[in-house]
């Protein structure tokens, strides 16, 4: 399962805050944190990329749902092409190293 939210600037850092301290549901997702302008987008704050169990990725959510903000849908999807393709390349630069 795969889930994806925007937190304002002012609020990622409580929220990845709150993330982390989660060692026995959260820890075990993989979470992405990117800043919006880094990706191109001109939302001040950061995306959130959650993927794994649905109950890993629902705990999540739960955690840091006072943080998330409604941001638009098209939005969203462009926040994770470009998480997409920033992954894409840094898998291919690592098996570079092994090539």
């Amino acid at each position: 399962m795969e889930w994806m939210g925007f937190v304002k600037k002012e609020n990622v850092r409580k929220a990845e805050e709150i993330l982390k301290k989660d060692f026995d549901i959260a820890a075990k997702e993989s979470i992405t944190i990117r800043d919006a302008k880094a990706l191109g987008l001109k939302e001040e704050g950061a995306f959130f990329l959650i993927s794994g169990t649905e109950n890993g990725v629902n705990h999540c959510k739960n955690l840091i749902k006072e943080f998330v903000v409604s941001i638009d849908e098209k939005e969203l999807h462009k926040a994770r092409e470009e998480i997409r393709k920033e992954e894409e390349k840094a898998a291919e630069g690592f098996g570079g190293i092994f090539g």
